[in-house]
């Protein structure tokens, strides 16, 4: 098993790697948890900063990427206590390297009305910013420029034409009034010589993608820190120089076979109802590029000559085009958004995306959620395990026990204070039969409506009714195929609960099964050797204290109230309406 740990500086560039180190170890935890890197390298390499960002590779795959936060360099021939090791320093610096806690829960503000479950997800993800996705089932070219194209022509009205010798009004453009004869690609992402309506029009920065720079401009510098002390000869024979051509000649390809049916300029507006992202700070127009039945920004990253590229994290992409789709553009993928039918009457969520995720995955029932080193979002029902491991005792080592400390099997529910003021109390019997009577509250300010309530309250009590699944799995010759958020089962030899199994313990889904969820892994690398242990907690459980998590953005009852009352539209009948 192999692995590597990239350092990068604060600009970004790569000061070094390493494949065999002293002692690290690397950790992935669930989505609301910080990832972490700690250990110790040899103080010969004296370049090692907060600030700086680590990569750790395992077997070539991205697991973690985190930022260094303390470096203690040692001089001594004592010994410390480093993770559970006593290390004997002579000259080796100690770090400590953490993500951000529950990294990518941008704020999402949407209400929706009778709308199943996936569909909120798909689109509450395509409104978060940043680059948290999912993904779509993909194969290879032309699958997602067609997709796009197909997607387009749902949008496209006469009624959103774009206004003749002008861009202020309608989104879409094409047939007679377009002459793309003189059209060319400037560069990958770039098409110049159109003519619209009989006037030259700016040059087109194509929507969604990047591509290399043809040059060693600013640009090019973002992408690649290191290039900043190149040469512009040192750049024009990288490369990079390359990509750039190759991009070029990708996109002049897609003009010339297919021609340029349609434009459709970023239809993303404002508070105010204005276009507010048609032209970029170079006055190029901004949007998408359709011939023959294909989209040729799709095309450009499928064909893989560039990247998805989410301009300001996306604040100025329109939420309805999904155009998180891009993302499965890249390779192959599958869908990541597994069908949820359960639909909510009512949801008014201004919460994290990962809070929403928690919430939604409980109210439509045994469903769970992961996010990847990628940013990319699984959400699919909790029904068979994705790894089953046979126990041996000289390849692994198992713990499977239980812990009670947020068990929680009645629910004092609140839900939104103006919108309807569901209040209502929700148990679990057998639970409380076998463990006690143990309450919590929740405020959910998102549901107005005791159907909804309903839903989400069962989901819980599924999951939080029951002693949380706890252990480990300890790989002595590591594992690296195993992921945070993994279903996982372990049988064989002499495993066995020792607590007891109730009939209804998470809904009745797993009986007679020893069955988990992965809540962190563990890679220790020490020289060549390299071992994994895997932490474990319950099968419907993708965060660690959910009730909590699921209204750590959430607006206290007071502000939820000032905003219902000040607020232009609410309407007369005290419900807020945002559609």
């Amino acid at each position: 098993m192999t692995y590597r740990l990239e350092i990068l500086d604060t600009f970004g560039r790569r000061i070094a790697s390493f494949d065999d180190v002293p002692l690290v170890e690397a950790v992935r935890r669930s989505p609301d948890q910080r990832d972490s890197v700690r250990g110790i390298l040899s103080a010969r390499f004296g370049n090692l900063s907060p600030g700086y960002r680590i990569k750790v590779f395992v077997e070539g795959r991205l697991f973690c990427d985190v930022r260094v936060t303390e470096v203690v360099p040692r001089w001594s021939d004592t010994r410390k206590l480093i993770l559970d090791r006593y290390v004997r320093f002579h000259e080796a610096v100690e770090f400590l390297a953490e993500s951000e806690t529950a990294a990518g829960n941008s704020i999402v503000s949407r209400a929706y009305a009778n709308q199943s479950i996936s569909a909120i997800v798909k689109d509450a993800i395509n409104r978060a910013l940043g680059s948290i996705h999912y993904t779509v089932a993909h194969s290879a070219y032309p699958q997602g420029a067609e997709r796009e194209y197909l997607k387009f022509l749902a949008r496209k009205t006469p009624e959103n034409e774009l206004q003749i010798g002008g861009i202020a009004t309608g989104q879409w453009v094409g047939g007679v009034r377009v002459d793309t004869s003189a059209a060319y690609a400037k560069d990958g992402d770039t098409i110049a010589g159109i003519v619209v309506d009989g006037a030259a029009w700016p040059d087109l920065r194509m929507l969604m993608i990047d591509c290399e720079e043809s040059s060693r401009n600013s640009h090019a510098i973002t992408r690649h820190p290191e290039v900043a002390d190149w040469t512009n000869a040192q750049y024009d024979a990288s490369g990079y120089k390359l990509r750039a051509d190759a991009a070029t000649a990708s996109l002049q390809s897609l003009i010339d076979t297919h021609g340029i049916d349609y434009i459709e300029l970023n239809p993303h507006k404002n508070a105010l109802g204005e276009y507010d992202d048609r032209v970029d700070a170079f006055g190029r127009y901004i949007g998408m590029v359709y011939g023959n039945g294909q989209c040729f920004n799709a095309a450009q990253v499928e064909l893989g000559h560039a990247d998805v590229y989410l301009y300001q994290d996306g604040l100025y992409h329109d939420p309805d085009m999904a155009l998180k789709d891009f993302y499965s553009y890249r390779g192959t993928s599958a869908d990541s958004i597994e069908d949820a039918p359960t639909a909510l009457i009512a949801l008014d969520t201004s919460v994290g995306i990962l809070e929403a995720l928690t919430a939604l995955a409980y109210a439509a029932g045994g469903y769970v959620w992961s996010v990847d080193e990628e940013m990319a979002v699984q959400f699919y029902k909790a029904v068979r395990p994705a790894r089953v491991w046979y126990f041996d005792p000289v390849r692994i080592g198992v713990a499977y026990g239980a812990n009670r400390t947020e068990l929680a099997n009645a629910i004092y529910f609140d839900g939104n204070p103006v919108s309807g003021a569901v209040s209502k109390t929700y148990a679990r019997g057998e639970s409380i039969d076998e463990y006690g009577f143990a309450a919590r509250s929740l405020e959910y300010f998102g549901i107005s409506r005791e159907e909804d309530a309903d839903k989400l309250a069962a989901g819980l009590l599924d999951d939080l009714s029951y002693p949380e699944r706890v252990g480990s799995v300890e790989f002595f010759h590591g594992n690296a195929e195993v992921a945070a958020g993994d279903l996982i089962e372990v049988r064989g030899g002499p495993l066995q609960r020792s607590d007891r199994e109730l009939e209804h313990e998470f809904g009745g889904r797993f009986a007679g099964k020893l069955i988990a969820r992965v809540r962190e892994v563990v890679h220790r690398f020490s020289g060549a050797h390299v071992s994994t242990r895997v932490e474990l907690t319950s099968p419907l459980r993708s965060v660690a204290a959910p009730l909590s998590f699921m209204v750590r953005s959430q607006p206290i009852g007071s502000a939820v109230f000032q905003f219902r009352l000040d607020d232009a539209g609410v309407a007369l009948d005290g419900v807020h309406h945002l559609d």
